[in-house]
């Protein structure tokens, strides 16, 4: 007799709002997109999630809708895309003088590593008008504000608060701590280490061409989802429009993961891993404060 097997559906835990709404921590954070006066079902999140493809270009986070996006081709999401990913090295891992080098540098050496790794690297920009140098990524065009969130003494406590619960287990104070200390020295140079920025994607595109998107329309998350399931992504374009126009932040924590173990393969690089994931989920916290004002649902799918 065969027994039969019944997978169990991926865990949703509600972790409530990102902010705490109110009592001695509570803050203001100094993003825009809010969820005030909005309601969304997410008992169903599980049917947007899908396998992704691992030739499928990275995304970024942003929820809003990608008319090219093709539900199966998808990539993992991450804040910034691939050259998100640089600040998180600069940060958590560079050996050299926090005194020199730029952010041009950083992301053209992580989009190269990518390549170099039979990654898929990916960024976007959007259709809406936006100032000299920016590209229309806020995860990219915010990068200063982003690192000033993530030292701001009065957001500390929500902001470690927040990437403890998203670690789990695997925070380590330790980490945190030295990649707050790199913060601080890296805000002292911001404006020499962010010039030029606006580049970045032109950048990408001709290391890596085809991999920009061109995102439509305007903000309207309500949710961010921290995904921990490997091998899965949510269709955003399919969520929205299932849930009239309400949008979701989708942050694939299990590719943070894997692109540590890839780009730090050895055993005596335990400690680069560790540290790299911990600067990629602090700034994606800090990416969340620069963008919204704390209102939105904080959402973590695990495996069962």
């Amino acid at each position: 007799m065969t027994r039969r097997i019944t997978k169990v559906p991926p865990r949703i835990v509600n972790l409530g709002t990102l902010a705490d709404p109110v009592g001695p921590n509570s803050s203001g954070w100094p993003g825009q997109v809010s969820a005030n006066g909005v309601s969304v079902d997410f008992s169903d999140l599980n049917n947007f999630y899908v396998h992704v493809d691992p030739s499928a270009k990275t995304r970024c986070i942003d929820g809003r809708h990608d008319p090219d996006l093709n539900e199966a081709e998808l990539g993992p999401q991450v804040p910034g895309g691939a050259p998100g990913s640089a600040l998180a090295y600069r940060l958590g891992v560079d050996q050299d003088d926090l005194t020199r080098g730029t952010f041009t540098g950083d992301a053209e050496m992580m989009i190269q590593s990518y390549v170099r790794l039979g990654l898929a690297p990916g960024g976007h920009r959007d259709v809406l008008e936006h100032g000299v140098g920016q590209v229309g990524c806020g995860a990219i065009d915010g990068l200063d504000q982003v690192l000033s969130c993530m030292i701001d003494p009065h957001l500390v406590e929500d902001h470690k608060r927040l990437v403890r619960v998203i670690l789990d287990t695997d925070f380590n104070r330790d980490h945190y701590l030295r990649v707050m200390g790199a913060g601080l020295v890296l805000r002292s140079r911001s404006t020499a280490y962010f010039a030029d920025r606006g580049e970045i994607l032109d950048l990408l595109d001709a290391l890596a061409p085809n991999s920009i998107s061109v995102l439509e329309g305007v903000h309207h998350e309500a949710l961010v989802v921290v995904n921990v399931v490997p091998e899965t992504t949510l269709s955003s374009n399919r969520f929205a429009q299932a849930h009239d126009g309400v949008q979701a932040f989708g942050y694939d924590l299990w590719r943070s993961r894997q692109l540590a173990q890839t780009l730090f393969p050895l055993p005596s690089q335990v400690l680069d891993r560790e540290r790299f994931v911990h600067a990629r989920v602090m700034l994606t916290i800090a990416t969340l404060m620069a963008l919204t004002d704390g209102s939105l649902r904080l959402l973590l799918r695990l495996t069962s």
